[in-house]
């Protein structure tokens, strides 16, 4: 919204195109460099801890407002695209002056790094645009990352020539907070537990997890990772996970039964997490979803109603995952959807909600319930807090 209303008001002025070179590469550069910190691990678990600290005695309202933290992705992806029209902005400033460059040589040699650079940013963008990650996922979670990784390195390299100024500096900070996940790249021993012939749960031995913290796995590290949240032990000696039969990485999970996966990065604290501000919540999860609400059973203050919907709770996910929904929740509400088909989820949440005088919804699903589901209890006027799959 800000770069918006720069660039109108300087629109309005007819500034915009004759701004100088110094000021449109500042505002690449600061608004890359928000787009790459906002999304660090370290920057988001520094903010989940800070928001999931606010008080359960103060106003609801304002604990509402604070839980909506997860929403770092919009931060993230609107100044990740005022940066490539700021960039390109600048371009038009740039090649302005190349006329003045004697030198043929030199001006093809900084128009086609110019040019590439801006390849690469719209390249990003166009691969994280939801119709293009839904159409081919993998490859988004491909070269999403090694492309916003070569888009900051070759920027970096241009810079190099005024290493004493900001922008040069703030573009090597957002460079380091890239390659930082990838200095804690480890390959640890995991115990594999089949469920079933659907879904595995993941066992790794550690020290203790943020509440609801998820990890990020992979057995190709340089091609792709897939986040999942953590279920920590009782002892507190380590966590597991819970993964169900959702594609092909999953699929060769299952089969394979791993002995050791690659982990990279820091556990991320994921939206569960501020649950924590509320006094009494309902807890929705289809499938594998009820992984991620069981992190929250550790929690001491937190009152919950839970709704499960899974087709054969216990012969996929095993009768001791049951045992720890019905510890949690003794009148939870468990639907096995092989048996009695898929019920109005909406009207379920409705009803828990209203009757149970729960402060917020939290919902674990695929994205495609997540969506649904969202829109039509917001539009009831229920505070319903789900993953936003924007990465």
């Amino acid at each position: 919204m800000i770069n918006v209303l720069i660039m109108a008001a300087l629109s309005a002025k007819h500034q915009l195109f004759s701004l100088s070179s110094g000021a449109t590469t500042a505002a690449t550069s600061i608004n890359l460099v928000i787009a790459v910190l906002i999304r660090q691990e370290l920057i988001v678990n520094s903010l989940f801890w800070l928001l999931g600290r606010y008080p359960t005695s103060s106003p609801l309202r304002l604990r509402r407002l604070a839980a909506k933290v997860y929403h770092l992705g919009g931060v993230h992806s609107g100044t990740a695209i005022a940066a490539t029209i700021w960039f390109g902005i600048s371009n038009v400033t740039l090649f302005k002056s190349l006329s003045s460059i004697s030198v043929k040589k030199d001006q093809i040699t900084i128009q086609s790094i110019t040019i590439l650079l801006n390849i690469l940013l719209v390249i990003t963008i166009v691969t994280a645009l939801p119709a293009f990650r839904t159409w081919a996922h993998d490859l988004f979670k491909i070269v999403h990352p090694h492309v916003r990784l070569a888009d900051r390195s070759s920027e970096l390299t241009v810079m190099d020539v005024v290493g004493a100024s900001p922008v040069f500096w703030s573009l090597l900070l957002a460079t380091f907070s890239i390659v930082l996940p990838w200095l804690r790249l480890r390959k640890v021993p995991v115990r594999s537990e089949p469920l079933s012939n659907h879904a595995l749960q993941l066992h790794f031995t550690g020290e203790g997890l943020p509440l609801c913290a998820a990890v990020r796995l992979s057995t190709r590290p340089l091609l792709k990772w897939h986040a999942f949240a953590t279920i920590p032990f009782d002892n507190g000696g380590g966590y597991s996970v819970i993964i169900s039969n959702a594609g092909d990485w999953t699929a060769r999970l299952l089969e394979s039964l791993p002995t050791k996966l690659w982990i990279r990065g820091i556990p991320t604290i994921g939206v569960l997490h501020m649950a924590s501000i509320f006094n009494k919540v309902v807890l929705v999860a289809t499938g594998s979803g009820i992984g991620p609400l069981l992190s929250l059973t550790n929690h001491q203050h937190l009152i919950y109603r839970i709704i499960w919907l899974t087709p054969d709770p216990i012969a996929t996910y095993s009768k001791p995952v049951m045992t720890k929904v019905r510890e949690a929740d003794p009148d939870a509400m468990i639907f096995n959807t092989t048996e009695s088909g898929r019920p109005n989820l909406v009207r379920h949440v409705y009803r828990i909600y209203s009757m149970s005088g729960s402060e917020a919804v939290f919902l674990v699903s695929n994205p495609q319930t997540t969506r649904k589901v969202v829109y039509e209890l917001e539009s009831r006027g229920l505070p319903i807090f789900a993953p936003i799959f924007d990465s």
